[in-house]
């Protein structure tokens, strides 16, 4: 495990789209099935980009609430790194976009992470420790995707799933804060279980229009999200919970634990096995669903109430990749806006 000095968590803001799509609702699925579904995954309405909002769009008017609630200098900001596997363009990066709409200094160190489910713990990782080598006094931590866009309108193990959110959270360095601890990794091994095929530079064509039904009637093309969840929930009974086990074991449980809203069955198997009580667990799946890498922010700043007297928190990230990470970070002084609507946000 590795320990990180002098960071603080400063605040966290989120960012959702204005509309909703509402499970039960669905009209491509018979009644059973919708239920079925909402039941297993807890999820019942999630916030939907349109097709003219991206990812930059959230996180920018999340980052724009913390520049103004905390009148932020933005000389003193020395790092921006956005974590997205849904970025505006293939290149440039979309950080360098975002980079430019705040007006940030040339000096800032600037860079995209592509990682989804465990993305927010790693960049908390990567921006803290880049923190800690600069002279500046702030680091922004972007973390968003829109995954809605990718996926298969008539594909159940996806499209009751996935919501769109950005979210930013402002490091801050202080010399009295207690340290963050991080215990990161990767089973590459099951890259292929949760994928676009086409798309990137492996599979470039397009062949959106080459629709493929699967043995449970779910239908999609390359270009749209593929999930084996199955296979996924075995990773986190044989990597995850014993991953979680072994913080737990050397440092305790911490006095909330926030973990990627995966789903919510996928969820009580881990709070049970690990005997984490209800009442140190948060979740935000039931009107917001699974948000990638913005879930844990969003998690965060959807139960503020329950976090005021809070001290530690576990975060765990853990998906797509197979990659995985967790961390205790000190959220006693950690200010949790309330979530921002993009619609309201232009209006």
């Amino acid at each position: 495990m590795i320990k990180i000095e002098n960071i603080k968590l400063s605040c966290i803001s989120c960012c959702i789209p204005g509309l909703y799509e509402y499970n039960k609702e669905l009209e491509e699925f018979d009644e059973e099935r919708k239920q079925r579904i909402i039941d297993s995954t807890g999820v019942n309405k999630r916030p939907i980009a349109i097709n003219s909002q991206c990812t930059s769009d959230f996180v920018y008017e999340a980052t724009l609430n913390i520049i103004r609630q905390k009148n932020i200098d933005l000389d003193q900001i020395g790092i921006l790194v956005l974590v997205t596997q849904t970025p505006d363009y293939i290149l440039p990066a979309t950080s360098c976009i975002l980079h430019n709409r705040l007006k940030l200094n040339k000096d800032t160190i600037t860079f995209d992470i592509n990682l989804g489910c465990s993305g927010y713990i790693y960049g908390l990782f990567i921006a803290s420790s880049l923190l800690n080598m600069t002279n500046k006094s702030y680091a922004l931590l972007l973390a968003g995707d829109t995954i809605s866009k990718f996926v298969g309108k008539e594909d159940a193990s996806t499209r009751f799933i996935f919501g769109d959110a950005g979210s930013a959270t402002l490091l801050k360095k202080d010399y009295n804060t207690e340290p963050m601890i991080f215990s990161l990794g990767t089973d590459g091994s099951g890259w292929q279980n949760l994928i676009i095929p086409n798309g990137g530079s492996r599979n470039k064509n397009n062949r959106k229009n080459d629709i493929k039904i699967d043995s449970d009637g779910n239908k999609r093309s390359d270009e749209d999200l593929y999930m084996d969840g199955m296979e996924i929930f075995n990773f986190t009974i044989s990597t995850i919970i014993p991953h979680i086990q072994l913080i737990c074991d050397e440092y305790g449980l911490p006095d909330i634990v926030v973990f990627h809203q995966a789903n919510k069955y996928m969820l009580e198997f881990m709070r049970k096995n690990l005997k984490i009580p209800k009442d140190k667990f948060l979740y935000s799946l039931e009107d917001f669903g699974n948000t990638s890498s913005a879930s844990i922010p969003l998690t965060l700043c959807a139960n503020s109430n329950k976090t005021i007297n809070s001290k530690k928190a576990l975060l765990s990230g853990f998906g797509v990749g197979y990659s995985y990470g967790s961390a205790i970070v000190d959220l006693k002084e950690t200010e949790l806006y309330n979530i921002l609507t993009y619609k309201d946000c232009n209006e």
